[in-house]
């Protein structure tokens, strides 16, 4: 019983030696990567609210290159002003109207018929020009409709900071102005362009 017992000792203290030998070796290992290095960056946002309908669309883009050359580590993003509500919905309604005084017209039908309205006299009159009433409908509702969602708004944002609000100071900035705004939000010349564009 003594010689089995001594036979089986020196295995189990092996297999222990061995497993101490791995977790050492691994307790090494661990002990010999170093640790990621975290890198928090979070680049400063520029954000564009202007008119689509005004044509500033041109403006956005030279001031967007204007960031790329001089602060490449900003993000730039570009959406529309939008009307208030109550505009927006009378430019919806207006178009719509087009629409079906347009497929009236081109058809031939008489909606003020089917509705027993007596018809009036300008649209007898547009059933016999359809080409010129067509055309004059289409430029005047186009006209009205740019008007209802034109805001004449050219909106700087920085981060949540209002910069430049061309509804407040009536004008838009000029490059040397929109630069020397930028300077106290970017101090670091570092970085990579992030530009984009929401519509």
């Amino acid at each position: 019983m003594n010689q089995t017992s001594t036979k089986t000792n020196p295995i189990s203290t092996s297999s222990s030696s061995a497993y101490d030998d791995i977790s050492n070796n691994q307790d090494e290992d661990i002990t010999v990567i170093p640790p990621p290095k975290m890198k928090m960056q979070v680049a400063t946002t520029i954000t564009f609210r202007y008119c689509h309908t005004c044509g500033y669309q041109n403006l956005f883009k030279q001031f967007s290159e204007l960031v790329r050359t001089h602060y490449p580590n900003m993000a730039v993003i570009g959406e529309n002003y939008p009307p208030p509500s109550l505009r927006a919905f009378l430019a919806r309604i207006l178009s719509m109207l087009k629409m079906g005084l347009l497929v009236c017209l081109l058809f031939g039908q008489n909606p003020f018929a089917l509705l027993s309205i007596p018809t009036p006299r300008i649209f007898h009159w547009a059933l016999n020009n359809k080409m010129y009433a067509c055309l004059m409908i289409f430029f005047l509702s186009n006209s009205l409709e740019s008007y209802l969602v034109s805001t004449g708004a050219f909106e700087i944002i920085v981060d949540d900071v209002p910069l430049w609000s061309k509804l407040e100071t009536g004008r838009l900035p000029s490059s040397n102005e929109f630069i020397q705004m930028l300077q106290p939000f970017n101090p670091n010349r570092d970085g990579s362009d992030q530009i984009r564009f929401n519509s």
